[in-house]
C-alpha cells in the first residue's frame, strides 16, 4: 500500500517501464545497425563519385586521355610514371596517394578507403590494400600492353573514346584475398575467393552483401550485383568489364 504523499514508483512499476524500454531498445539497435551500413554504403558510393569527378578534368587536362592505371607495382615506361592512384614505385604509405594523377583534384585521402574496408596482410598482399579499396580495370591500359614510339617502348594509354560510357574503368575490389593488391589495377575475378555468402563475387568486395560499387567511365557511380559481375566476367565476349580497346573480345589475359 503507497503512503499518503507519497509520489514515487513503486517496484513493480519500475521494473515495467525497464522492461519497456528493453523491448524499444531491442526493436530499435537492429534498425539503426542497418541504418549505420547503409551510410557507409553510400559513403563508398560517393568516394566513387568523386572519382568520377577527378577522372573527368583529368581527361579535360590531358587532351582526354585516361589515366595509366598503375599496372604493375614497379612499372617502368616513361610515360606511365604516375598513375590514377599513386607515383611509381608503390608503397603501403597511404600518403602515396598525394602523388596520383587523381590527387591535385580530390586532395582527400580519406576518400580512397571504403568506411568498413578491413586492412590486413592476409588481404591480398597487403600492400595497395593499404592504400585504397578500389581498383582500377587493367584494360584501360590493355593490361600492360606496350608500344614502341620512336624506338622508346611505352605503356599503351588509350583515349577515353575508345571505350563505351557504360565500361567499368572502377570497381570495389574483394577485401579476402588474391593478388590484385599488388598494385593499383585488376582484372575481373584476380581477387576470386569463393565465399559461400557471396559466391558470385569474382574480384568484388563483399564488405557490403551481395553488391559493390563501380565507376563507369561516362564518370557515373552504380551498384553492381555479384551474380551480374560474375556473368560479366566469366563472359568470353566483349562487356563492360572486358573492354580492352586492342582485342574484339575486350580481353586481354
Amino acid at each position: 500500500m503507497r503512503r499518503k504523499g507519497f509520489t514515487g514508483f513503486t517496484l513493480i512499476e519500475l521494473l515495467v517501464v525497464v522492461g519497456i524500454i528493453a523491448v524499444l531498445i531491442s526493436i530499435l539497435l537492429p534498425s539503426l545497425g542497418r541504418a549505420r551500413k547503409q551510410a557507409y554504403a553510400v559513403n563508398c558510393l560517393s568516394n566513387l563519385r568523386q572519382f568520377g569527378n577527378a577522372n573527368q578534368m583529368f581527361l579535360n587536362d590531358n587532351k582526354t586521355q585516361m589515366p595509366f592505371t598503375n599496372w604493375g607495382p614497379n612499372a617502368t615506361w616513361p610515360n606511365a610514371k604516375s598513375g590514377w592512384l599513386y607515383e611509381q614505385p608503390v608503397t603501403k604509405d597511404p600518403q602515396i596517394v598525394k602523388t596520383g594523377a587523381y590527387w591535385p583534384y580530390v586532395k582527400a585521402i580519406g576518400i580512397y578507403h571504403c568506411p568498413v574496408h578491413q586492412t590486413d596482410a592476409t588481404y591480398g598482399t597487403g600492400v595497395t590494400d593499404k592504400i585504397t579499396s578500389y581498383l582500377m580495370n587493367g584494360a584501360i591500359c590493355s593490361g600492360g600492353a606496350t608500344q614502341s614510339v620512336a624506338g622508346v617502348t611505352q605503356c599503351m594509354i588509350h583515349k577515353v573514346n575508345k571505350f563505351k560510357p557504360d565500361d567499368i574503368m572502377i570497381w570495389e575490389a574483394d577485401e579476402r584475398g588474391g593478388s590484385a593488391w599488388n598494385d593499383g589495377a585488376s582484372y575481373p575475378g584476380e581477387t576470386y575467393v569463393y565465399d559461400p555468402k557471396a559466391p558470385y563475387a569474382l574480384g568484388l568486395a563483399a564488405r557490403h552483401g551481395k553488391t559493390a560499387s563501380i565507376l563507369r567511365v561516362d564518370g557515373g557511380a552504380e551498384w553492381i550485383d555479384h551474380e551480374e559481375y560474375f556473368r560479366l566476367a566469366s563472359s568470353p565476349l566483349r562487356n563492360r568489364v572486358w573492354c580492352n580497346p586492342l582485342q574484339p573480345d575486350g580481353h586481354f589475359n
